[in-house]
């Protein structure tokens, strides 16, 4: 049997009403673990009295390089089985041991994070122990699987309508979960909060050596590295030669890289930045490019924001409904080149609308706060324990 990776439940207090009570025993089955869940799974531990477990399935998907430190306040361990990568957003789960890591651990409430085998043989076994279950999705109505894949929906619609709880990233995750049965007044929407805070200081307009950025796996069927290419290049065409800089890996980093150089576009590829390095890359840049057709919500919109860097956005991502649009911290554009290319060139034509644009983030921060999140998180725990919502 595997050791757990950290073992140091939190003790019963509750840090924000200043009083010892019973800590709850809660166990978490994901995929894997991220900075920005690990984040929160600290948060959630520390300050809500929760003695937290956390069983993953996988040290990190495709594509992933995040160093991630030791869990502080909740226990890790990493399960043994089957991993299986079908591609950049679709991962299958097979953890036999599933079961008896439940037995062992006894929680008062389990919370699955996706519906690979071990996540349903996961939900089965609470709600045949009659434990309470809740189901953790960042997923969206438009990119669900369920909507094209008959097992996919099945697994929903098996698990869903039976939580207690469902805690999703966004609204469109609530409503997306409502589809499947569960009922809306069970719906917390926990923000995804970045893995690090937000400097101390947002670099006004000419601090920012780069015109635009792009950030993420570089590939086009997900993250839209073409038309971000060829944003770039229409943009020198029509008389604006951008300063790009480009953080991160993935299949058309060469593709990419050649085109700019034979366009005489000044770029700088950084390759893979580790989360402490994130914060110094969004602040060079006046604008984030953010062309995908497959996130579901968008954690690069988030960090762009917490610098005080302007986002250009997918209408494919949720992020960009609910934080760029919502709040005014950038556009959101069709995916089409004159699109993008005349939203690039009007805001970087305006100090006045861009310094706005920067402005209306510190609003749009407490949006995505550590507190909202952990806020969230408590009020789905104390509803799937008295049986109701909050």
């Amino acid at each position: 049997m595997a050791p757990d990776l950290q073992s140091n439940p939190t003790p019963g207090l509750n840090a924000e009403a200043g009083k010892e009570s019973q800590s709850m025993s809660v166990v978490i089955v994901t995929g894997a673990i991220a900075p920005y869940t690990d984040r929160l799974y600290n948060a959630v531990a520390r300050r809500a009295a929760v003695n937290l477990q956390v069983l993953a399935c996988d040290s990190a998907g495709p594509h992933r390089q995040w160093r991630i430190p030791a869990a502080k306040h909740y226990t890790l361990k990493m399960l043994a089985g089957l991993r299986l990568h079908l591609n950049y957003v679709r991962q299958i789960y097979v953890n036999p041991g599933i079961i008896g890591e439940l037995w062992r651990r006894r929680p008062g409430l389990v919370i699955v994070g996706g519906f690979s085998p071990t996540m349903v043989v996961a939900g089965l076994y609470a709600l045949a122990r009659g434990i309470p279950l809740g189901i953790m999705t960042d997923g969206s109505v438009a990119t669900d699987p369920g909507q094209r894949s008959r097992p996919h929906r099945w697994m929903r619609r098996l698990l869903i309508p039976r939580a207690s709880i469902g805690l999703g990233a966004s609204e469109d995750s609530i409503r997306l979960l409502g589809i499947y049965g569960l009922d809306p007044k069970r719906g917390f929407v926990v923000p995804i909060v970045p893995a690090w805070e937000a400097p101390a200081h947002s670099r006004p307009f000419e601090e920012r050596q780069f015109d635009v950025m792009f950030c993420g796996l570089i590939d086009d069927a997900t993250k839209g590295a073409r038309l971000f290419g060829d944003v770039v290049c229409a943009c020198k065409a029509r008389g604006r030669a951008l300063r790009v800089r480009v953080v991160g890996e993935g299949p058309l980093k060469g593709e990419l890289e050649a085109r700019l150089a034979a366009a005489g576009i000044e770029a700088q590829f950084d390759g893979y930045l580790q989360q402490d390095d994130l914060s110094e890359a969004y602040s060079s840049a006046k604008l984030l490019l953010f062309p995908t057709r497959g996130d579901a919500w968008g954690l690069v919109a988030n960090e762009a924001i917490l610098c005080g860097t302007p986002v250009i956005g997918s209408p494919h991502a949720v992020s960009s409904a609910e934080l760029v649009e919502r709040y005014e911290v950038g556009v959101v554009r069709p995916l089409e080149v004159e699109a993008w290319t005349d939203a690039v060139l009007d805001v970087l034509a305006s100090r006045e609308r861009w310094s706005a644009m920067q402005a209306n983030g510190l609003r749009a921060k407490d949006a995505f706060s550590e507190d909202r999140a952990v806020t969230a998180f408590r009020a789905a725990l104390e509803a799937a324990t008295k049986g109701g919502a909050a």
